[in-house]
């Protein structure tokens, strides 16, 4: 760690954990960048107007390399731009104040940056947990889905980040302004297109390093408001200077993405004429969407009915078809097959997870729907490979508990 004058040191990595009314998760945040096998660091946090007893827990925490710094609530990229122009370090590591740092995040990503001199910016995976911290989900491996990254066009259609899963060069982040303070939300996505349209380099780092909290109480007063600012993020950056000309037709298709996957988060928060609505406004910028590429929108649906929170994902599936808009009429005809597609992904998520019954429940409804399902090959492929991950899984547990 190298010294400033005066005698203080200058940590490498500071690590940004914007918070509004965080009292219930913060603790665990800065504990879990505490217990960080690299311990060159600095924890930086903004309160961006709480009224709870996020001060006060803070204040608790007896560590010289925690700065607390407090601001009328202006939203989380202002949040994040007052850390990050206040932090020391070389290295800007987001946290976000209810998700948890696995012990070796720093260490992995500071080795993948400091190895590749000309990267800016590196994402990894993570694992969905609830409220409670219990795990939701198995890793998401970002990287099987968005293998390249420095490729402009591929951000237009989705962001693959989340934020408490990267790490970056404050000098980037000065290099495009920092984050957008008019987007709620999305205001890491446009952060990172305006990086990708500056020239700046991303990696993956192919492991897991964070715990990323899917909370209940966000659900339906987020959706909305997310809904409008993914669209809004992309309106953005096509107005950037240095957007290219010749991908406008691409953004134009990349914003009826944004408003299919907004219909998705709309859907899941039970607000099912606001997700109408916005399904709607996906197909009318892009109608080559329901007639070229049906199996997208389908593949958004079935996201939603498997997410988490959501307590019963084939009844959620059937009333979502009451809910299309008049110019999504055309899904009515593949209903049936979406539905056999919620029965065989709820399949392999028991036996996945090692639930019996849930397996039970699906595997009836499948072979119905599907008799020749247990006869093809690409099935018991797909029996081998959730299988071998519950191995794994229960395997690591096993090596946990020695």
């Amino acid at each position: 760690m190298p010294i400033v004058p005066g005698g203080a040191s200058v940590p490498r990595i500071s690590v940004v954990i914007p918070c509004y009314n965080a009292e219930r998760y913060i603790g665990g945040a800065i504990d879990s960048v505490l217990g960080q096998t690299c311990q060159d660091l600095e924890i930086v946090v903004v309160d961006d107007g709480s009224t709870d007893g996020t001060r006060e827990l803070v204040a608790g925490v007896r560590d010289g390399r925690l700065r607390y710094l407090y601001q009328e609530n202006r939203g989380p990229a202002a949040a994040r731009n007052r850390g990050i122009a206040a932090a020391q370090g070389e290295y800007i590591a987001p946290l976000d104040a209810d998700d948890l740092a696995l012990p070796q995040r720093l260490e992995q990503q500071l080795a993948v940056l400091e190895a590749e001199p000309d990267l800016t910016v590196v994402g990894s995976g993570y694992v969905w947990i609830d409220d409670e911290g219990h795990r939701l989900s198995w890793a998401t491996h970002s990287w099987q889905k968005y293998p390249e990254l420095n490729e402009f066009r591929n951000w237009l259609f989705d962001c693959p980040f989340v934020p408490s899963a990267t790490m970056f060069r404050r000098a980037a982040w000065a290099d495009v302004g920092g984050f957008d303070e008019e987007l709620i939300g999305p205001e890491d996505w446009n952060f990172w297109m305006r990086l990708a349209l500056h020239g700046h380099l991303m990696a993956w780092h192919r492991e897991v390093v964070c715990l990323y909290r899917h909370r209940a109480d966000s659900l339906s007063q987020d959706a909305e408001q997310m809904s409008a600012n993914c669209a809004k993020a992309v309106q953005r950056i096509m107005e950037h200077p240095k957007f290219p000309p010749e991908l406008f037709d691409a953004a134009q298709q990349g914003l009826a993405v944004r408003y299919v996957d907004g219909s998705k988060r709309l859907y899941t928060a039970g607000l099912w004429p606001q997700g109408q609505k916005a399904l709607e406004k996906a197909l009318d910028l892009d109608p080559t969407l329901l007639r070229y590429q049906p199996s997208r929108i389908e593949d958004e649906l079935v996201a939603a009915a498997l997410d988490p929170l959501v307590a019963d994902p084939i009844q959620f599936l059937t009333s979502l078809y009451g809910y299309l808009p008049p110019n999504a009429q055309g899904l009515l005809a593949r209903q049936r097959h979406v539905l056999t597609r919620g029965h065989v992904e709820l399949l392999v998520r028991g036996l996945r997870h090692g639930k019996p019954g849930l397996v039970r429940r699906h595997l009836g409804q499948v072979l119905v729907r599907l008799p020749g399902w247990l006869l093809d090959a690409g099935t018991w492929a797909i029996i081998v490979r959730a299988l071998r991950s519950r191995a794994q899984a229960v395997a690591e547990r096993w090596r946990g508990r020695r």
